[in-house]
């Protein structure tokens, strides 16, 4: 089977300048969680988006799952672009779409 005829799964990512541009502070920055499923408070959220705008990074992932490497490099995913492409996204079988849990 042709990789470019199967089906992708693209997660969502964040635009950190625009998000930061939209979002009132501190409401907007509240139930924001990190990976390993702690809340941070709008100070902590606050302070991690200035982070990675300082490393460089355009966008986040939204997901847990995506980062670079990615733990679907196995499915196609050559992994998370954070200077603005995002989530390259990885192959999926036609037949499992409705029994693959969303990102």
């Amino acid at each position: 089977m042709n990789l470019e005829s199967r089906t992708k799964r693209v997660s969502m990512c964040m635009d950190i300048e625009n998000f930061m541009k939209q979002t009132k502070f501190p409401k907007g920055y509240m139930n924001m969680l990190i990976d390993d499923g702690r809340t941070l408070s709008p100070e902590e959220a606050h302070s991690y988006l200035i982070g990675e705008l300082k490393k460089g990074r355009s966008v986040i992932p939204c997901s847990g799952e995506c980062g670079n490497p990615c733990q679907h490099s196995d499915k196609g995913c050559t992994g998370f672009d954070y200077s603005a492409g995002g989530c390259p996204g990885r192959y999926i079988d036609n037949s499992s779409i409705s029994k693959e849990t969303e990102c």
